[in-house]
C-alpha cells in the first residue's frame, strides 16, 4: 500500500535491528571519547528515532563544535546518498521498486549489486579502498525472550543516543584541532 513502506515503518522492521535484538550480528563495538559502545550506528535526519543504533545531526547548531559536526554528518550522509545514486544507475534493478517480498532474497540483491560495482572500480583502477575485511561473525546462540526484550531495550536508551552524539561531536572537533583545518577529518 501506499505510505506503509516510510522511513520509520522501514528501519522499525529492519533486519539490522533484528540482528541486534537478537545478538547475532557481527562485532561493531567501537570507542571515542574513551568511552566504549556496543553497537555500530548510522547517520540520519532528524525524522528518525532517537535510538542507540541512529545519530541525528542538530537543528539549530548553538556552538562552533556543533555546527562542525553538523557540516561533516550532512556531508557523510550526501556522500552516501550519492553513492547509492551511482548503484541505483548503474543497476536496474536497484532503481525499481521490487517484487521481491523476502527481505534475505532483496538484502542479497543489494549486496551483489554493491559487490558488482566494487568489483568494476577495482577492475578499473577506480577503487577507493583496496583494504579487505576478515571479520569473524559471532557465534549464533539462542537467546530467551527476556535476553531479547533486554538487548530491544539497549538499542532503543536515548541516554546512549545523546552520549554517543555528544562524545562524536567531540571526537570530530578534537580531530579538527589536530589537523588544523578543514581536511576529511576520522
Amino acid at each position: 500500500m501506499p505510505d506503509v513502506n516510510n522511513d520509520i515503518s522501514v528501519i522499525i522492521a529492519s533486519p539490522i535491528n533484528d540482528c541486534l535484538i537478537n545478538g547475532v550480528g557481527p562485532d561493531t563495538s567501537f570507542s571515542t571519547n574513551d568511552v566504549n559502545y556496543e553497537y555500530e550506528y548510522y547517520l540520519v535526519d532528524d525524522i528518525y528515532p532517537d535510538w542507540v543504533t541512529l545519530v541525528h545531526s542538530f537543528t539549530c547548531p548553538t556552538n562552533d563544535k556543533r555546527k562542525y559536526y553538523k557540516k561533516k554528518h550532512e556531508s557523510a550522509r550526501k556522500d552516501f546518498e550519492r553513492a547509492f545514486r551511482k548503484l541505483k544507475k548503474r543497476w536496474s534493478i536497484v532503481r525499481h521498486p521490487s517484487r521481491i517480498q523476502q527481505m534475505n532474497k532483496l538484502r542479497n540483491v543489494i549486496y551483489t549489486c554493491i559487490i558488482l560495482h566494487n568489483m568494476i572500480l577495482k577492475d578499473s583502477g577506480r577503487a577507493i579502498c583496496q583494504d579487505e575485511y576478515n571479520d569473524a561473525p559471532k557465534l549464533i546462540t539462542a537467546l530467551n525472550e527476556d535476553e531479547k526484550l533486554a538487548n530491544l531495550l539497549r538499542t532503543r536508551r536515548m541516554e546512549t543516543n545523546f552520549s554517543l552524539r555528544s562524545d562524536l561531536v567531540e571526537h570530530i572537533w578534537r580531530n579538527k584541532q589536530q589537523n588544523g583545518g578543514d581536511e576529511d577529518d576520522n
